[in-house]
């Protein structure tokens, strides 16, 4: 059975490319928590916190803390008052 599993899946090496590209892909366009800047590690908005491969809690609070804030579409509920 491990056989079987190993042979599925790509090796470690590929793993950490595609994580290493994930982030950057966030990064690079702010998506998500990476629109904040950190609180933890002080990093500003659209950089890597200094944790590799991590985003600190805190962030990720700050990012949901925004997102609870905004309204669905802005520019539409704007135009209706």
């Amino acid at each position: 059975m491990n056989a079987a599993i190993s042979a599925v899946l790509p090796p470690v090496s590929a793993v950490e490319a595609m994580l290493d590209a994930a982030y950057e892909t966030h990064r690079r366009f702010r998506h998500g928590a990476f629109g904040e800047s950190c609180p933890t590690c002080h990093v500003p908005a659209g950089e890597l916190c200094l944790a590799r491969r991590s985003v600190h809690s805190a962030r990720r609070q700050a990012y949901r803390a925004r997102l609870a804030r905004t309204e669905l579409v802005p520019l539409l509920a704007a135009a209706a008052r």
